[in-house]
C-alpha cells in the first residue's frame, strides 16, 4: 500500500526538480541582463570603493521563491550597504522589477 505514495512523492520531487531548474535559467537570463543595464555603474562603483563583484543567481536552499538575481560583493559589510544604496537609488525601477539583492561574498580560502 505505501508503494503507491512513495511513488506518488517521486512524481512530486520530479516536477520540483524540474521547475528549480528551469526557475534558475530564467534567473540566469535575468542576471545577464541586469549585467548589462547596471554593469558599468557597478565598475564605476568598485574603482571607487575597492571591491570586486558578480552577478549570479541565489539559490534559495530549496525554495524557488528565493531564487533572485544576486550582486555578489567582495568587501566589507560597509562599502556592500554603500553599493547596495547606490544601486537601489539609481536604478529604483531596474532593482524593484528584478528583485535583485546584494550580499557580501565570502572570503574563499585556498585548499591545499
Amino acid at each position: 500500500m505505501s508503494k503507491k505514495y512513495s511513488k506518488m512523492w517521486f512524481e512530486v520531487h520530479k516536477i520540483i526538480s524540474r521547475a528549480q531548474k528551469e526557475i534558475y535559467e530564467v534567473v540566469e537570463d535575468m542576471c545577464k541582463i541586469l549585467k548589462k543595464d547596471i554593469g558599468s555603474y557597478l565598475d564605476e562603483l568598485s574603482s571607487r570603493y575597492g571591491f570586486t563583484y558578480v552577478i549570479k543567481p541565489r539559490e534559495g536552499d530549496g525554495d524557488i521563491m528565493k531564487c533572485v538575481p544576486c550582486v555578489y560583493i567582495r568587501a566589507s559589510k560597509q562599502v556592500v550597504e554603500e553599493v547596495r544604496k547606490a544601486v537601489t537609488s539609481k536604478f529604483t525601477s531596474i532593482v524593484s522589477e528584478s528583485r535583485v539583492v546584494f550580499e557580501q561574498k565570502p572570503i574563499e580560502i585556498p585548499i591545499r
